[in-house]
């Protein structure tokens, strides 16, 4: 389980996270909602360690990677994979070097297991290992990047994974692929997920709970029924996509 409480986070003179509290159960699929700008990216910048906050503890089982010392932080980081907004692939090399490179970087395993490895999960993120192993990024769809940007956080067999805008820039069609490869993993392959989108459609087909960021806190936290019918006007504004209704409420009016 993952504990976020009172994580504060100021850059500069800027406050992005006031005081989130947040739990992240195990084998669960989680959405992080919100407007653009309002820190949903840092939230889960700091459950893997890219960021450390100004204040608080985020609880990865039981350990406060907040405090944690560089040793421990690097085998927290091996229980949580992390795909970044635009993939983040390495232009450079083809899609089973990609792929390939956290089992070099962490693993002694030999080349022949390496490629088993790599192949197996390629065909788990719904890729024919065989047809697109040895392409390069610019050789594939947005929606393939996106899954082999997956297989490349899922390859150390992580406990978490944590998706920024999986299915940003995507057709509705390969939206919901990728939202069902999302399922797919938590259900048959023992992950647990946190999932930042705008995607409200996606959101409330995968979603077990909700979480909505706002001004630096969360301000509804449940599952999708509680969440649908949330009494926070900022909430029910968020769903229906009533600017008006929303800029009125955030300026006080």
């Amino acid at each position: 389980m993952i504990k976020i409480r009172h994580l504060k986070k100021v850059f500069g003179k800027k406050i992005v996270l006031k005081d989130v509290n947040l739990d992240i159960y195990d084998g669960k699929i989680t959405y992080i909602l919100g407007m653009s700008g309002q820190g949903k990216s840092t939230i889960i910048k700091h459950i893997v360690g890219l960021l450390k906050p100004t204040s608080g503890e985020i609880w990865v089982d039981d350990v406060n990677i907040a405090n944690a010392d560089i040793q421990t932080l690097y085998k927290i980081r091996k229980k949580v994979g992390f795909t970044f907004q635009e993939g983040a692939l390495f232009d450079s090399m083809n899609i089973f070097d990609n792929v390939a490179f956290p089992l070099k970087e962490h693993t002694k395993l030999s080349k022949e297991e390496i490629k088993k490895r790599v192949f197996e999960t390629l065909e788990m993120v719904g890729l024919d290992a065989n047809r697109v192993a040895y392409l390069y990024p610019h050789e594939l769809s947005g929606g393939m990047r996106k899954r082999a940007a997956t297989a490349r956080a899922i390859i150390l067999k992580p406990k978490y994974v944590l998706y920024d805008e999986p299915t940003s820039g995507l057709d509705p069609i390969i939206s919901d692929k990728i939202t069902r490869m999302i399922i797919d993993l938590n259900k048959n392959h023992n992950m647990t997920s946190v999932v930042i989108s705008h995607d409200l459609k996606e959101t409330f087909k995968s979603a077990d709970y909700i979480a909505m960021l706002y001004q630096g806190e969360i301000i509804e936290f449940g599952s999708v029924e509680e969440f649908k019918n949330s009494k926070n006007p900022i909430v029910q504004a968020f769903i229906r996509g009533d600017s008006e209704i929303y800029e009125k409420i955030a300026e006080g009016v």
